[in-house]
């Protein structure tokens, strides 16, 4: 009987010893996992907040090269998302490195991808067709890299512990440094790329890249997986069982679902933010600033509130208030702008943002909470946990929602007439970015013959017959001059050119505005004197900048319509949708997960 007693005092202070050294295991994984994906947002946000920006201000290509580059992002990128989020799931499931299950998928599909975004933002002076070819290479290439580290990430959280606080936890932290990450890249970037759209960008690729594997590589070395139970060690998994495992997950497919409409219509704000504020505000990198900021430090707070708030209110009463809170703030900035009585504002827009961010971020919680726990549903229902495999729709979804969002503001670009709109400052862009590379001696030449083709538009109104045969005409001259020609100028914006204002930077570092191209005396170019630079954005004269000119001050109601209706009207809708999905379909609630753990707890 005293060995007996004895053994069983043994074995309690083993469990006790066991259960601190989990703990401790479980808290160091938690703060280097979470903080591990301020780089990974970092990079989704640029392509997915970012690459249709760059596309449309940066890029000078036709409405049917940018629809068509648009559609393939949407459409073939869905299908090749189809084939290859699955397939990576099944992969990772089967894996047996040394170094863990997710770790080595995070590590290199983290170092892949971060060298093609580098790539995507550093080759541009590719035109028309030939780009559309190269970006879509370099989507497709993004969407594969990715997924490896994506579908990794993902299914690595649930398994770092079954515990619901310490899941809460985990997946609280997880989403909060994801929304540093997010805030960092959507906060900075405009920052460095209004008025030097191309140059921005290829120093943004580069930072965000070399961010993105810094901070996986930081995950691989740090965080410990925890073993693998004996069922799943050694085991693989066929693709006729992975979609098996998906297809009798009934939980997991509602909630892709539910996230799939949220997706769509949380992202659509942020989408169309550059263009809202551009067509209402003015072209101006500080004003999106402000509301990417507002949004995204309300949406970290909230996250950090969230644990708290859930223990008070319980999932499902606060995805309720959450989505009340994000529609009034949406349908607030609806209104806005169209009386004296209720003007646009950045400050008006920035409160507004801030209940939309609010309440998205406290239901987006409770979604990946919902999405994780999927996992013990399905080790309770099948006796498998299958991360990877659970985790795939999670990932697939995202992107698909990301894919919809792009055509859906394609769609509104295209038939508003705002995109062929903002080819103006494309162009603007586009010639900033070229003159600057050039030599004085080009610069006087290159002013000059611009000059001259200004003059063969004089009186004529963009659109006729008329304005169409001139630049045909000036298509012809730029091509058969050595020196323009080089500039990829777009005939059709060239009247644009007249407003950009030349600016030179003595060698103190000091700046003159010395006229409008349009009039600008070429000959007084003097490479002595400093360098010289075309200035597109907002003046310090205070004079309306060329961007302004032939953007903001040429829109239409019906360009305003579209774009509110699909930033405000359509997300609410949506959101609806997801509120309205897991109220019919989702069934783990808090006392349901309970039971499942301990009939799970109760098998080992």
């Amino acid at each position: 009987m005293e060995n007996s007693a004895t053994d069983e005092v043994v074995s309690l202070e083993r469990s006790k010893t066991d259960e601190t050294l989990r703990k401790k295991t479980f808290n160091r994984n938690k703060w280097f996992f979470s903080v591990s994906g301020i780089g990974r947002d970092m990079s989704y946000s640029l392509i997915d907040s970012f690459l249709l920006i760059y596309i449309q201000f940066g890029v000078s290509l036709t409405l049917a090269q940018f629809t068509t580059l648009s559609l393939i992002i949407g459409v073939g990128g869905r299908i090749w998302d189809a084939m290859n989020d699955p397939l990576m799931g099944a992969i990772i499931e089967g894996s047996h490195f040394k170094r863990g299950k997710f770790r080595p998928w995070i590590l290199l599909g983290a170092i892949l991808c971060g060298l093609v975004i580098i790539i995507m933002f550093n080759v541009q002076s590719i035109p028309g067709w030939r780009f559309v070819v190269f970006m879509t290479v370099m989507y497709l290439l993004w969407e594969s890299t990715f997924t490896m580290n994506d579908i990794g990430y993902w299914a690595m959280l649930p398994s770092l512990s079954s515990v619901k606080e310490e899941r809460n936890s985990i997946t609280t932290l997880t989403v909060l440094f994801a929304g540093v990450g997010a805030i960092l890249a959507q906060g900075l970037i405009p920052q460095v790329t209004v008025g030097d759209m191309r140059a921005g960008y290829r120093l943004v690729g580069i930072i965000v890249g070399v961010t993105f594997i810094a901070f996986q590589a930081l995950l691989f070395f740090t965080v410990k997986e925890p073993p693998r139970r004996k069922v799943e060690q050694g085991a693989n998994i066929s693709l006729k069982k992975m979609w098996k495992t998906i297809a009798r997950n009934d939980q997991v497919l509602w909630m892709t679902l539910s996230m799939l409409f949220y997706n769509i219509g949380s992202t659509m704000l942020i989408a169309l933010a550059a263009n809202l504020i551009y067509l209402e505000l003015g072209y101006n990198g500080t004003l999106y600033f402000y509301i990417v900021v507002a949004y995204g430090v309300t949406m970290v707070a909230v996250n950090a509130l969230y644990p708290w708030l859930a223990s008070k209110m319980g999932r499902k009463r606060l995805q309720n208030t959450s989505i009340l809170i994000a529609s009034i703030g949406y349908l607030a900035i609806a209104a806005m702008g169209w009386s004296p009585v209720f003007p646009f504002s950045i400050a008006l827009l920035c409160v507004f943002a801030v209940l939309v961010s609010s309440g998205q971020a406290l239901f987006y919680m409770t979604c990946i909470i919902n999405m994780a726990n999927c996992v013990e549903y399905n080790d309770y229902k099948h006796g498998e946990r299958n991360e990877a495999v659970v985790s795939t729709l999670r990932p697939f979804m995202a992107k698909f929602a990301a894919a919809m969002h792009t055509l859906i503001v394609t769609l509104v670009l295209a038939v508003s007439g705002t995109f062929l709109l903002s080819q103006s400052i494309s162009t603007l862009e586009t010639q900033r970015d070229f003159f600057e590379k050039h030599n004085a001696s080009d610069q006087t030449y290159y002013i000059t013959q611009v000059q001259g083709y200004l003059e063969e538009y004089v009186g004529l109104p963009a659109g006729t017959p008329e304005y169409q045969a001139v630049s045909d005409t000036v298509s012809s001259e730029i091509a058969a001059d050595d020196i323009v020609s080089k500039f990829q100028l777009d005939p059709s914006y060239v009247p644009a050119l007249k407003d950009a204002m030349v600016v030179l930077t003595t060698p103190d570092g000091g700046q003159q505005e010395l006229g409008r191209l349009g009039t600008f005396n070429a000959s007084s170019i003097d490479e002595s004197k400093g360098t010289y630079s075309l200035k597109i954005d907002d003046l310090k004269s205070g004079d309306e900048s060329a961007a302004n000119i032939n953007f903001r001050d040429q829109r239409t109601l019906t360009m305003r319509i579209w774009v509110r209706l699909a930033a405000t009207l359509l997300p609410v809708l949506m959101l609806f949708a997801a509120l309205y999905t897991q109220r019919k379909k989702f069934i783990i609630d808090e006392d349901y997960y309970d039971k499942m753990m301990e009939e799970i707890n109760s098998r080992v």
